[in-house]
């Protein structure tokens, strides 16, 4: 029996079996990525994600997660070897990183990619000052912007300095995993073991990454995308509707992944606290509205058509064959992170095929999102909605990713570094972990206001 206030003691086959899984989706994720073939790959990349997810919840089901005190002069050393290994992340993998660019020159790099080119007409435009959203002529080829704002303003600085936009994502991603993950970690009050332990995990898996998916990393600019949703997973756990709202916002406007979602995550926050919850939901529409309203003056209908016209996009990749593949198989969807073969090799015709691909994502998705809200409701009194949260966004990300019709290995990253956030919740010994009385429905009033939670 757990007296009241004492922390969770988890067992060492639940923390065994959390850490193996988690090794395994990242070295399935990079070193081992396909090892199982296109089919089975995503499979099981799947189920690793799934697999952690459950015994998360079984770690922390029947406990509340508060913020526990600790004094400033551990805290601030935590941090501050969380700030030394961010530094040591950066100078491990800039080597790389310097080489991987010198090799995809900007100037020709839209023969392999043209998401950086595109980024840079949005930048070009706005320091102008130009309309930003109109039609852009690249490469050859007419296209409607489909880019919301924080996807390319976050580069107008790189594009004043004379910087990389590349090395610049790279950056502000070690600054949110800083931000998001480290500040947090130092605050969890750990175990030294445990706390060095987590500490390190984001720096190895970040070189992971950048070892074994170098194309994300020379003709991508996803880093900047990663950080967002590191903001989001970290924003889940704290009790700030500011911290909140703008993972929010920073995830929503740069990429629509998040849609489904946010209803379930809005319910969360109404029942963990409603007028917080509330407050959220008003910071988070307001920062939508002023960041991305500007733009749609001009012409408030081009952004929906630009995302209709990617429908196009996506049937001249399910045609794109790898020149290089044994089999003549399109390149992007046998890479091991998605479903997409086994939808490719339906009877049918392409568009028939696309279409089943997408339905499937949707229901995939809804079932996810319904699911999470059921289970919950079915625990309400007996599971944190702060952990609820961060947990359906895990599997919520895995399943959309996974179920996309075109499943590039950079997009599918953002679920693999969810899962840093996962595993902390998982401990040896939590003192952010408290008893959840049966009675308790929402967090305690007094407990909800505390600053910094």
């Amino acid at each position: 029996m757990i007296s009241p206030g004492s922390p969770r003691a988890t067992s060492s086959a639940l923390l065994a079996g959390s850490g193996l899984l988690f090794v395994l989706e990242v070295l399935f994720f990079t070193y081992w990525r396909n090892n199982l073939g296109p089919y089975w790959s995503p499979v099981l990349l799947y189920a690793l994600g799934w697999g952690l997810c459950l015994l998360a919840a079984r770690a922390v089901r029947g406990y509340r997660f508060v913020w526990p005190q600790m004094a400033s002069r551990p805290l601030l050393t935590r941090l501050a070897l969380g700030v030394g290994l961010s530094l040591g992340s950066w100078l491990l993998t800039t080597p790389i990183l310097r080489k991987l660019i010198a090799r995809a020159d900007v100037a020709t790099i839209g023969v392999r990619s043209d998401i950086i080119p595109a980024l840079q007409v949005y930048v070009t435009r706005f320091l102008g000052p130009d309309t930003v959203y109109q039609p852009i002529d690249l490469l050859g080829y007419t296209f409607l912007p489909n880019y919301p704002p924080l996807q390319w303003l976050p580069f107008v600085p790189a594009e004043v300095l004379g910087l990389d936009y590349r090395s610049w994502a790279f950056g502000l991603l070690l600054v949110a995993l800083l931000g998001g993950y480290q500040w947090q970690l130092a605050r969890l009050a750990l175990p030294t073991a445990e706390w060095l332990l987590k500490a390190v995990l984001p720096v190895l898996v970040l070189h992971f990454a950048v070892m074994t998916d170098k194309s994300m990393f020379s003709l991508t600019v996803e880093s900047l995308i990663i950080g967002y949703y590191c903001v989001l997973a970290a924003g889940t756990l704290s009790g700030s509707p500011w911290a909140k709202a703008l993972g929010v916002v920073l995830c929503l406007l740069s990429r629509f992944s998040l849609v489904l979602w946010l209803p379930l995550y809005g319910l969360l926050l109404l029942w963990e606290n409603p007028r917080r919850g509330w407050l959220t939901a008003g910071l988070a529409l307001a920062g939508v509205l002023l960041i991305f309203g500007p733009f749609l003056l001009h012409d408030p209908t081009i952004f929906l058509r630009a995302q209709l016209e990617n429908i196009g996009i996506a049937e001249g990749e399910w045609q794109h064959i790898d020149p290089q593949a044994p089999v003549a198989v399109p390149m992007h969807l046998f890479n091991g992170v998605g479903f997409a073969p086994w939808f490719y090799d339906l009877p049918g015709t392409l568009v028939e095929r696309i279409a089943r691909l997408q339905l499937a994502q949707l229901a995939a998705c809804g079932a996810v999102v319904v699911g999470s809200g059921l289970l919950f409701w079915r625990f309400r009194h007996r599971f944190d909605a702060r952990l609820a949260a961060l947990l359906s966004l895990k599997v919520y990300l895995a399943t959309f990713y996974g179920f996309l019709i075109i499943p590039y290995t950079y997009l599918a990253s953002v679920s693999l570094f969810t899962s840093l956030f996962v595993v902390l919740v998982i401990s040896r010994k939590a003192p952010f972990l408290v008893p959840l009385a049966a009675t308790d429905t929402r967090l305690p009033a007094a407990t909800a206001a505390a600053p910094g939670q």
